[in-house]
């Protein structure tokens, strides 16, 4: 009789240790699912800044000047920024989370510090975007 009981316990026990397991298991996916999705928006927040920056370049001619400091990476995901014509800048993660955000510049030219034209790709580091005689630098 004692076995059975014991035996009964165990059984029980190990019922409730693998609805914890599943409990658990399901809240860890939905965790995953939140942290990518907060990825993506700082991402998409990070490309909006950056093209909004551009954009008032452009909008305010000569002489504009401001600095953005890109992250190295965002919740521990590696990023690329980069313009690929002089109307677009595409951010994207190159892990397992896929996203990128276009944003669309106004006609002008666009180059980096090395007077290179699109497509390049910006640093992540403290960045300076300038308007210098109608050209948009991003160094």
């Amino acid at each position: 009789m004692k076995s059975q009981a014991s035996f009964e316990f165990l059984a029980l026990v190990m019922v409730v240790l693998l609805f914890m397991l599943y409990l658990f298991s399901s809240a860890s996916a939905v965790q995953l699912s939140a942290r990518q999705e907060e990825v993506q928006r700082r991402v998409s927040n990070l490309c909006g800044d950056i093209s909004d920056k551009i954009n008032k370049a452009v909008y305010y001619g000569f002489g504009f000047s401001q600095n953005v400091t890109l992250p190295i990476n965002i919740l521990g995901v590696n990023y690329t920024a980069n313009i690929t014509n002089n109307k677009t800048l595409i951010c994207s993660t190159n892990t397992s989370i896929k996203f990128s955000i276009i944003e669309t510049f106004t006609e002008n030219q666009i180059k980096n510090s090395t007077n290179q034209n699109p497509p390049f790709e910006i640093p992540h580091k403290q960045i300076s975007i300038n308007n210098t005689n109608g050209i948009v630098i991003v160094s």
